[in-house]
């Protein structure tokens, strides 16, 4: 005697129809983008940006940077080609007085106009890079200290100061930028603080 196939509860199959599946299939998943192409994009973005800042710097020049190390770099650039017009001379004495580097500048300017406050910061700046170069597409200035903190230290609220105190620097100069950026860094490299000058 054979035995009939089981039955499912609640559900009679009828004599004569064919068994219909219960729930209906799900259309399959359209095909997404790999992530390798999305990821060739972002490079290209990338690539494009590289481009552009390379573009701008090209267009804006070398320029003779603003560095602290000493009169000697001062009055290298003095005599440099571009800046007198004619061949560098070997050994001959100089008749211009070397210019003053713009770390000391801004030095000499915190001490006559800033706070105290203001002041002792500014005796931890380094050097100062940028702050002669405006573009009008995006003028960036770099003020390096000695500082040992980061961003979540004490040091931060010192960077704030003298971020101000080169806005105020350069509107004294005229060199204020409507897009201009200074970031502050410490001994090792990291942003301490910016602000727009």
């Amino acid at each position: 005697m054979t035995n009939p196939p089981p039955q499912q509860p609640g559900f009679q199959q009828q004599p004569g129809y064919p068994q219909q599946p219960a729930y209906p299939q799900p259309p399959s998943p359209q095909k997404k983008r790999s992530k390798a192409k999305l990821g060739c994009l972002g490079c290209g973005g990338i690539l494009a940006a590289a481009i552009v800042i390379g573009g701008i710097a090209a267009a804006v020049g070398s320029g003779s940077g603003d560095s602290s190390s000493s009169a000697a770099n001062s009055a290298a650039s003095a005599g440099s080609p571009r800046a007198t017009g004619s061949p560098r001379a070997t050994g001959s004495s100089k008749t211009a007085a070397p210019r003053q580097s713009t770390v000391d500048a801004f030095k000499a300017y915190v001490k006559e106009h800033e706070s105290a406050t203001t002041r002792e910061a500014a005796a931890h700046v380094t050097k100062v890079q940028g702050a002669d170069e405006n573009n009008g597409i995006m003028d960036t200035a770099d003020i390096y200290t000695d500082y040992t903190g980061d961003l979540a230290s004490a040091d931060t609220g010192n960077a704030k100061l003298l971020a101000s105190a080169f806005a105020d620097f350069q509107s004294s100069r005229g060199k204020a930028s409507k897009n201009g950026l200074v970031t502050v860094y410490n001994a090792d490299g990291d942003i301490l603080s910016n602000g727009n000058y």
